[in-house]
């Protein structure tokens, strides 16, 4: 008896050492698991990690009498966070060639695998991200501004022509994009990308409708609502620039119809066929946009407007409409007076005509467009023609 003490210890220690074993064979397993898992995603860390060497790429963008090309050096992609460079998927840092050591952080854009020779350079527009050089803070959000040096959005977003300057030149812009889902992707997704397209200021997720746009290479505007003549009867919507509103008021509402999206070339009025007959009232808007120096193209809702005339005289690069394609909608209307836009450009050397994102007009202009080159007579992108159309 005097013993069971110690028999009852070493039974104890029997029973637990089989269980320390069992523990520690536990953790040993948990600690090859959580080095696998760390030596795994360092593997894999390591094999995002951007490699020294740039890739370049040459761009082109548009400038009133010739192209002007510029080199954009891409690096894979990764974000540098606290001063680490980490992986993201989401992220495309873009180094450009005048500033060699001056990295910005951009959102990524898709670049074509193919090797991309001289010849296919002249035939692909690569759409840079949106230039945050040209962006201030507006009262609503960051829009498209020029006040830096250098930075000039409607050349920015133009898309460069490449094609035959001797020739009649023949520009459209369909609106209402971003109103009808499928219609506007049929119009983004099939026209050729020298057709430009106005966006809605209404639209859902404009943004997302302009990156599409800009992917697609066409040139995007924005519609701006102006005040017609039987208002309110027909009503272009909220923040309409009205004729007898205050000068301060309509410069509020401009605001935010051009903080609504960025990445644009210029607006387009939409209606307007009172509001673009006053002097008074166009003067402020117009300058406005020439001091953020987007483009600005009169729809000419009357043979009245001024709004070209004045856009001239401030020295903005500008355009105006010669044609509205489908008032009526039909093939025969449509057909037309596409013919009579072509005589336009034969007559006066350009043409812009406007028609909507529908689907007859769409397969129209489309097939319409195939035509051209037939008929000796340049399919071109909105900006090719700014400043170029006869005043009167």
């Amino acid at each position: 008896m005097l013993n069971e003490p110690e028999l009852q210890t070493a039974m104890r220690q029997q029973l637990i050492n089989p269980l320390r074993l069992a523990w520690g064979l536990v953790i040993f397993l948990i600690i090859i698991i959580i080095a696998w898992a760390v030596l795994s995603d360092e593997h894999q860390a390591t094999s995002n990690i951007p490699s020294k060497s740039p890739i370049t790429i040459l761009t082109s963008t548009n400038g009133e009498d010739e192209n002007i090309s510029r080199i954009i050096t891409t690096y894979p992609i990764s974000v540098i966070t606290d001063g680490i460079e980490k992986p993201n998927l989401k992220i495309l840092k873009i180094q450009l060639a005048a500033q060699p050591e001056s990295f910005i952080t951009k959102p990524l854009i898709k670049i074509p695998l193919p090797i991309l020779n001289a010849e296919s350079l002249l035939q692909r527009t690569i759409q840079v991200p949106i230039d945050e050089n040209i962006l201030i803070e507006g009262n609503h959000k960051p829009q498209s501004t020029q006040k830096q040096i250098g930075s000039i959005a409607w050349k920015e977003y133009a898309q460069p022509f490449i094609g035959r300057k001797d020739l009649p030149q023949i520009t459209i812009i369909i609106t209402d994009i971003g109103l009808s889902l499928n219609n506007s992707n049929e119009a983004i997704n099939t026209l050729p990308e020298q057709i430009g397209l106005a966006l809605s200021p209404y639209a859902r997720n404009i943004q997302s409708w302009m990156d599409k746009v800009r992917k697609t290479n066409h040139e995007g505007f924005l519609m701006i609502p102006t005040e017609p003549l039987n208002y309110p009867n027909n009503d272009p919507g909220p923040h309409t620039l009205m004729t007898n509103d205050d000068p301060i008021n309509n410069l509020a509402k401009l605001d935010w119809l051009l903080s609504q999206v960025t990445g644009y070339v210029g607006v387009i009025n939409h209606m307007g066929s009172k509001f673009t007959t006053s002097e008074e009232a166009l003067t402020p808007i117009l300058t406005e946009l020439q001091n953020r120096n987007l483009m600005f193209v009169d729809s000419r809702s009357t043979r009245f407007s001024v709004a070209s005339q004045i856009a001239q005289n401030l020295g903005m690069p500008s355009a105006k409409n010669n044609r509205y394609i489908d008032n009526v909608l039909t093939s025969v209307e449509i057909q037309k007076h596409l013919g009579k836009l072509e005589k336009t450009a034969v007559r006066l050397g350009t043409a812009l005509g406007l028609a909507r994102a529908v689907p007859l007009s769409i397969n129209e202009i489309s097939e319409w467009a195939g035509t051209l080159a037939n008929k000796g007579i340049e399919l071109v992108p909105v900006t090719a023609i700014a400043n170029r159309q006869w005043s009167k």
